[in-house]
Parts: C-alpha cells; sequence; structure tokens
C-alpha cells in the first residue's frame, strides 16, 4: 500500500514538476516581499508590533495556553485555505488566483519570521526555527500540491473543452480524483496542524523561560 502510494505521489510530482517549481517559487518570492517588508515598516508601526508582541509573549509565559483551542482554531484557518484552493481549481479561471494565494501565504510566514528575527536577533532566528518551521515544512508542501492539483484540474477542463473530448462520465470521473487528491493532501496537512498545537507551544515556552 506504502508503496503504491509512494509510486503515484512520484509520477504526480514527475508530472507536473514544472507547475510545482512555479508554485514554489511563487511561494519563496512571498517569504521574501515578506521578510523586506519588515525592513520598510516606520517607526510607530514597528513600535506597535514589538509592544503587541511582547504583550503576547508575556501572556504566554504567565497563562495557560489551551493547546485544544489553538487545535480549533489552525483547523479552521487551513481549512478555509483548503477550500478556497479547492473553488479555484473548479472554477477554470481561478488559476492566477491559486498563485496568488500561495504567494500570500509566503508573505505571512516570511513576514512573522523576519519580525521575530529583527526584535530578537539570534534567538528570534532558534524562535522560529523551532515553533515556526517544524508546522510549515509539512503544511506548506500539502498547500503547494492542492495548488497544483487545482491548476491541473482546471487546465485539464480547458483542454477538453476546446478539443470537445471530455464526456459528463469523463468529467465526473476526474472530479472525484481532483477531490480525492484533495482530500488526500489535507489528511496529511492535519500533522503539521498538530505540531502547531502541540509540539510548537512547548518551544515557545522553553524559549521564552
Amino acid at each position: 500500500m506504502i508503496k503504491k502510494i509512494h509510486e503515484v505521489l512520484t509520477s504526480h510530482i514527475k508530472n507536473n514538476i514544472n507547475t510545482y517549481f512555479f508554485l514554489l517559487l511563487m511561494y519563496i518570492g512571498g517569504i521574501s516581499a515578506g521578510a523586506f517588508t519588515v525592513n520598510g515598516l516606520s517607526s510607530l508601526q514597528r513600535n506597535e508590533l514589538i509592544n503587541y508582541f511582547q504583550g503576547f509573549l508575556e501572556l504566554f509565559e504567565h497563562q495557560w495556553v489551551d493547546s485544544n483551542e489553538i487545535l480549533r482554531i489552525s483547523i479552521m484557518d487551513n481549512a478555509r485555505l483548503v477550500i478556497a484552493l479547492w473553488v479555484l481549481g473548479v472554477t477554470i479561471i481561478g488559476i492566477p488566483f491559486i498563485y496568488l494565494l500561495i504567494g500570500i501565504r509566503g508573505f505571512i510566514t516570511g513576514f512573522t519570521s523576519g519580525f521575530i528575527i529583527y526584535i530578537m536577533g539570534f534567538k528570534g532566528a532558534v524562535f522560529t526555527l523551532l515553533t515556526i518551521l517544524p508546522k510549515e515544512v509539512i503544511i506548506v508542501p500539502c498547500i503547494i500540491a492542492l495548488g497544483v492539483n487545482g491548476i491541473k484540474f482546471s487546465l485539464n477542463i480547458v483542454k477538453n473543452k476546446s478539443t470537445k473530448q471530455m464526456s459528463k462520465d469523463s468529467l465526473k470521473t476526474n472530479f472525484f480524483a481532483y477531490c480525492f487528491v484533495t482530500l488526500f493532501f489535507s489528511c496529511f496537512m492535519l500533522a503539521g496542524i498538530l505540531v502547531e498545537a502541540y509540539i510548537s507551544p512547548v518551544f515557545m515556552r522553553m524559549m521564552i523561560s
């Protein structure tokens, strides 16, 4: 079973390597833009964010954090993203917006990491590696894969419509395959969500103390 899944994933990546490359490039570009934006903040904006971040750390240090609540919020946030990517994939004209969503996701990661490093220096880099990177390593590849899945489905519809080859049965089969792949990678995302809810807070408390 595992071998079969590995073969399917390997074939999927090989057949869509260019799309993966451009989506990854979009994500990296978003990270770079987010990190550079930190340097462009005014002193007032920077001070407000510093006060907010310090208040968050103090609150986190002195109050008990409900990991179940973090889990609930993370599931809702990531579910919205998955649904958005799924909808864009079936609307045909949503391909540019898939790239945009991936870029925005990278921007958020880059801005958050860049700001923490700006405030805390080397400790901020360690803080980011322990609290942000573990979940991103799991969640981001799944998001990019979902983006590739949506783009592939949209392009298949356009291609078959232009050649008038797509029958109702073929469309139904492709649609169910599209939904299955979305569900498959969404399940993998749960691992990253669990890391964010139950493991990242432990490292965060260690860093604060």
